[in-house]
């Protein structure tokens, strides 16, 4: 019995123990790779950290070189001792001062730029002629393993040339730029020699890398990987590093991973193929350092489970302990990564704040350049040249406009903010609108540009008109732009028919013959600020065209894609759904000259602190015949409201002392204010009112009734009823702002403004607002609808002004002779709103100041 008491105890606990052994080889096992993986993933997340600021550090630095070696020769002073003494020989007048100042000067930029280990100039055949180091004077120098560049271009990759110095075997790079005389020949060249000792602080830099932690940077040295700079560990260094780290970062990629390194030792590693110098940086930790606080945990749970079970319970309620506070550091990681994001989302909404002010310090200015730029294209007194000019710079003025638009578009983008505002419009109307304002630049360039549109197209449809022809202009501008010969094509077709009865799928394809897109480019294309090679040999514009293109095809449903060849063109497509509408309403444009006769006297306040600004307006509505008063801030304009009563008030809501939105609220506080006091009043005096009006009347009726009285109304000495009627007109505020997001429409409409006009502001917005708050009419010269193209001026022949009679055909003819804009305009509205395309040219001919052709279409027929 004992015996088998003690076999059943033993296989008891034998079995004991091989659960716990089990148990605990599980949970140690289980612990360990848990564990493992989450240092695995706090090990990368420290070595990228490490390795994206030494590269930024790396980057900086040698960007900072470039700029540095540029400047040597670009004080006025040094140029001319340069020319001297490469052009000039050795027993030349001059040539010893020059000698002195360049030798002076290189030295004290060798001081003060402690980058450049040696500064030494070369003429034509490559000998030293000066060095910071004059025991290298007179030698010659291999241009082998320069690095040359003559300007630093902004978004160019620059790729120093890493060679191994014949000296002492290092690495080194040696910045060259040519000396140019002034017909661009070549008479020898600026040299320095980097000292790369602040690149060896960055690698060797061990912050963060802990105890076994390594950085270094790899790279091409005489067509063989090399080391450029690594912390020194080990006396002997392959001639030729290899490992799965740096194979990969030598053929451009970036990323991590667990390898050996180029000594065999196993490695957790993150490597990055830093493109715009042609180096490897690589920063690895040895993995028995990363994965040591694993080991040592599931070390534990096995040495507590050997122990027995009581000491097996107390370590799985220690491995619990230890979870917990794993648990606690998960919590606390990802506390820290919420704080991070909040400060990323006050990042984003400092920027936003940025875009804002930058929004309106570019736009108030552009508002007076092509406010008054307006002003002047309509003064009739200017020459051709002075037309010209003044069409010079409206073109630039927009140019800018739109560089500025698209930048503050692709921000609203990133933010997430940009919405669509569909709207019923003339399909019809906008391709010709495109085809005639691209069709000049087409033709000068001798393209030919064609616009063609399915019959079944339907005219008017509900979209977002004004995104759109954004994404057709910048697409049609860049075909037209890069296409030097040949077509290009816009062509519109229904895709699709969507289910419901009003919705269909409408297909835009613009096509052109010009030099193509390369494969390897088109992932980019779309990206923010990406410039093709095209573009960059072109120089021109932001690179946020297509980009703001693809993303504004994207909110509207659909996606823009591009198919291209080298040397055979382009083609853009997209397809969008939209619903179709019946019609759309037609716009009128016409030009204000005055105020119609018998307007009333019409009292306009302008508030804005920019002079410009305030001038502008003061003469576009003085010259239409307002009368107008000025503010600089908001207390003047409280002060000139007070003792003025405008009917109107211009408020700019950007402003010093007192900005719109408070003057906008106290006004409409005290307006409420007097509203209130008013009504008071008349229900205190209302009853005392009544019975003097009463006695008025009475005494009034005696006067004309009585024949030997003379009649004469009986004065009133008292006040006038105070009623609600007494009070003036609320007035009218329009905003003035030069922001350019939408959201401060709401904020500017809640202070209480009656509506806001954006900087920059076309003429005509003016006056529309005004007419449309203040229940004004004007005098215009014309007014011509454009619910479609008109036709170009260019096409109008001597007999298509048959259609008027021969006295007005003599009276235009004298007008034209005469150079009287004014009564040219008279006689244009006397044409019959029958041939309307007949006034639009003769208008369109008067604003471009073409008299010589009017003066020849009328001689024809006198």
């Amino acid at each position: 019995m004992t015996v088998w008491k003690a076999r059943y105890s033993q296989r008891v606990t034998s079995s004991f123990l091989l659960l716990a052994l089990l148990t605990t080889a599980i949970v140690g096992g289980v612990a360990f790779w848990r564990a493992r993986e989450a240092l695995k993933q706090a090990a990368y997340d420290r070595l990228n950290s490490t390795a994206t600021l030494k590269e930024q550090e790396i980057i900086r630095w040698l960007e900072a070189c470039e700029q540095d070696f540029l400047i040597l020769t670009r004080f006025p002073d040094v140029s001319l001792a340069l020319q001297q003494l490469l052009t000039t020989p050795p027993d030349a007048t001059g040539y010893g001062a020059a000698e002195t100042t360049l030798r002076t000067y290189l030295q004290d930029i060798r001081e003060l730029k402690p980058k450049f280990s040696e500064i030494f100039i070369l003429d034509r055949s490559n000998r030293i002629l000066l060095s910071t180091n004059a025991s290298q004077e007179g030698q010659y120098e291999i241009a082998n393993n320069l690095t040359y560049f003559e300007a630093v271009i902004d978004g160019a990759d620059f790729t120093p040339i890493f060679y191994r110095s014949h000296v002492d075997g290092n690495p080194a790079v040696t910045y060259a730029a040519p000396i140019r005389d002034r017909n661009g020949q070549r008479q020898g060249a600026i040299l320095a020699h980097l000292n790369l000792q602040r690149i060896d602080q960055i690698v060797r830099e061990r912050t963060g890398l802990g105890a076994t932690g390594e950085t270094y940077l790899v790279g091409s040295l005489a067509d063989q990987t090399a080391f450029i700079s690594r912390q020194s560990q080990i006396a002997a260094l392959p001639a030729e590093p290899h490992s799965i780290g740096i194979d990969r970062a030598m053929q451009g990629v970036s990323g991590q991973d667990l390898y050996k390194n180029y000594a065999g030792a196993p490695v957790i590693g993150v490597y990055r193929w830093l493109r715009g110098q042609d180096l490897a940086l690589l920063v690895e930790m040895a993995q028995t350092e990363a994965f040591q606080p694993a080991r040592q945990l599931a070390a534990t749970i096995v040495l507590v489970g050997l122990g027995s079970a009581v000491i097996l319970c107390l370590g799985v309620m220690q491995l619990a302990r230890q979870l917990s506070q794993s648990r606690r550091q998960l919590e606390d990681y990802s506390h820290r990564l919420e704080k991070t994001a909040e400060k990323s989302q006050a990042a984003n909404q400092a920027k936003s704040e940025f875009l804002a002010n930058m929004s309106h310090e570019l736009r108030t200015p552009l508002n007076a350049i092509l406010g008054f730029t307006q002003l002047m294209a309509s003064d009739f007194t200017l020459n051709r040249q002075q037309q010209e000019r003044v069409k010079i710079i409206s073109r630039s003025g927009e140019h800018l406009l739109t560089l500025i638009n698209d930048v503050l578009s692709m921000s609203k983008i990133e933010a997430g903010r940009t919405t669509l505002t569909p709207k019923s419009f003339d399909l019809y109307k906008l391709l010709l609108a495109l085809e005639a304002m691209l069709r000049i630049k087409a033709e000068a360039k001798g393209l030919q540009l064609c616009v063609h549109r399915h019959c079944r197209v339907p005219q008017y449809i509900e979209a977002d008109e004004g995104k759109l022809r954004q994404i057709l202009v910048n697409l049609l501008g860049n075909a037209v732009k890069f296409t030097e010969h040949g077509t290009v094509t816009l062509m519109v077709a229904i895709a699709e028919s969507l289910p419901e009865a009003d919705r269909l799928a409408l297909q835009f394809t613009v096509n052109d013959t010009g030099p193509g897109i390369a494969a390897d480019e088109q992932p980019q294309l779309f990206d923010p600020f990406f410039q093709t090679a095209r573009n960059q040999h072109a120089l021109q514009g932001t690179g946020l065209g297509l980009a703001i293109s693809y993303r504004f095809v994207q909110l509207m449903g659909g996606e823009l894609t591009v198919t291209s060849d080298l040397g055979k063109g382009a083609t853009f497509n997209f397809v969008i759904p939209v619903t179709t509408a019946d019609s759309a309403t037609a716009t009128e444009t016409t030009i204000v000259t005055k105020l119609a006769p018998g307007q009333p006297e019409c009292r306009i306040l302008v508030v804005d602190d920019d002079a410009d600004g305030r001038r502008l307006l003061a003469e576009i509505l003085t010259g239409a015949g307002f009368t107008v008063q000025e503010a600089i801030h908001g207390e003047k304009a409280l002060h000139c409201w007070l003792n003025w009563r405008p009917q109107l008030i211009w408020m700019d809501m950007r402003m010093p002392v007192m900005n719109g939105y408070e003057t906008t609220r106290q006004i409409r506080a005290m307006e409420a204010a007097e509203r209130m006091a008013e009504d008071m009043g008349t229900r205190r005096r209302g009853d005392a009112g009544k019975q003097e009006v009463r006695e008025r009347e009475r005494l009034n009726t005696c006067a004309q009734t009585s024949p030997s009285l003379p009649h004469s109304p009986v004065p009133n000495t008292h006040s006038p009823l105070p009623t609600a009627l007494s009070l003036p007109s609320p007035t009218k505020i329009i905003a003035l702002t030069a922001s350019a997001f939408e959201e401060e429409r709401a904020a500017i409409l809640a202070c209480g403004c009656d509506d806001l006009v954006r900087k920059p502001f076309q003429l005509q917005q003016i006056f529309d607002k005004l007419a449309q708050h203040l229940g004004i009419s004007y005098r215009c010269s014309e007014a011509a609808k454009t619910t479609a193209v008109a036709p170009a001026a260019a096409d109008l022949q001597a007999q298509d002004l048959k259609a008027m009679p021969h006295p007005w055909i003599d009276r235009l003819h004298q007008a034209a002779v005469q150079v009287d804009a004014e009564q040219i305009h008279h006689l244009i509205s006397e044409v019959p709103a029958t041939q309307h395309i007949l006034a639009s040219q003769l208008t369109h001919l008067t604003q471009a100041f073409d008299y010589e052709t009017l003066i020849d279409l009328t001689e024809r027929l006198l």
